[in-house]
């Protein structure tokens, strides 16, 4: 693989605010000082949602990535020198993931090796939206797999499926053998049905309320990834009385509140509405790396597919960021790290 430059390229992030304080700087590549660590070589970073609300001081900084291991401490066993790999890492420790390299550390779980069958951008894709969608889906939903669920075929309502809801439209038809309704806009109905969903509800056309009011009582999961408290009122009469309302976002649209007062509110609502509420209401705090493992036969099978709406040189990590904030992105947005290297 040759030898680790001593210095490499990075976006870097002085002071929180808009996407013009991200700068593309020479700095120094991290090291090694824990034998559970290895340098990775970082072809591809996601950008999510979640990287504009830190660039603002809302939320941890980038940690999703897909590369190549140049490096690696004594106690790193499962993987090799040369290794193609992608996961989630701790961006507290050896800085985020957009640079050119990065440092992992194997006890932080969320590391797998890449199959052949994807690339070093779908792999970085997937990373927080579908561990996301699988955690929400999965965990906390309680959607069965394989096996399991070829005999159950539960009744799923995606609100804002062309975005990160593209990986909850397919883990829900394709893994959990569900029926998917999804709302989006009607120029991105064709893909979503692609990608499984059996009926589409056109948001700028139509108010899924009103689409739906023959279906009382109907759904067993409605899942919000757009953010707004009107869906959970909105979508209580469509809901079974044991079914749930989960949200990857939260009451705010498009997750834009992070406020140690915002999150307590956030908190006592969500207490309020399990012991009191009509129907279940369930929020994805955070979504861990530890269940990847089970999701990489799927990926490599490519019944998980990473839908990208535009990749960007590392250097031009400011559009990169616009167009993520813009809220108009069609699945995922890349930035190649290591396009010319």
């Amino acid at each position: 693989m040759g030898e680790v430059p001593l210095t490499m390229y990075a976006l870097q992030l002085n002071e929180f605010g808009p996407a013009s304080n991200l700068k593309y700087v020479e700095v120094k590549v991290p090291t090694i000082n824990s034998p559970y660590q290895m340098i990775i070589k970082v072809m591809a970073a996601g950008v999510n949602p979640v990287d504009y609300k830190f660039r603002k001081g809302l939320y941890p900084l980038s940690n999703i990535f897909g590369g190549i291991v140049v490096a690696k401490g004594s106690k790193v066993t499962e993987f090799n020198i040369g290794d193609q790999v992608f996961g989630k890492k701790n961006p507290f420790f050896g800085g985020g993931t957009y640079a050119q390299y990065t440092i992992v550390n194997i006890n932080d779980g969320g590391i797998v090796k890449k199959p052949a069958t994807i690339t070093h951008q779908e792999a970085a894709g997937f990373g927080v939206a579908g561990i996301t969608a699988w955690t929400g889906l999965i965990t906390v939903g309680g959607l069965k797999v394989g096996e399991e669920a070829k005999e159950v075929q539960k009744k799923i309502l995606v609100i804002g499926a062309s975005g990160c809801g593209t990986y909850t439209v397919q883990i829900a038809k394709n893994i959990n053998n569900a029926k998917v309704t999804a709302i989006c806009s009607g120029k991105n109905a064709e893909l979503i049905k692609k990608l499984g969903a059996e009926r589409i509800i056109d948001y700028t056309k139509e108010d899924f309320v009103e689409v739906l009011k023959e279906e009382k009582e109907s759904f067993d999961l409605v899942i919000d990834c757009v953010g707004g408290d009107e869906f959970y009122t909105k979508s209580i009469p469509i809901l079974k009385k044991k079914g749930s309302f989960l949200t990857f976002v939260g009451p705010d649209a498009y997750g834009e509140s992070g406020s140690t007062s915002d999150v307590i509110r956030l908190l006592a609502m969500m207490a309020n509405r399990n012991l009191f509420g009509k129907r279940s209401y369930r929020f994805v705090l955070a979504a861990s790396g530890k269940d990847l493992p089970k999701m990489v036969p799927y990926l490599e099978k490519r019944q998980i597919v990473t839908v990208i709406d535009r990749e960007f040189d590392l250097k031009d990590g400011q559009q990169a960021h616009e167009m993520i904030e813009s809220h108009r992105t069609v699945g995922k947005i890349i930035l190649n790290c290591n396009i010319n290297n």
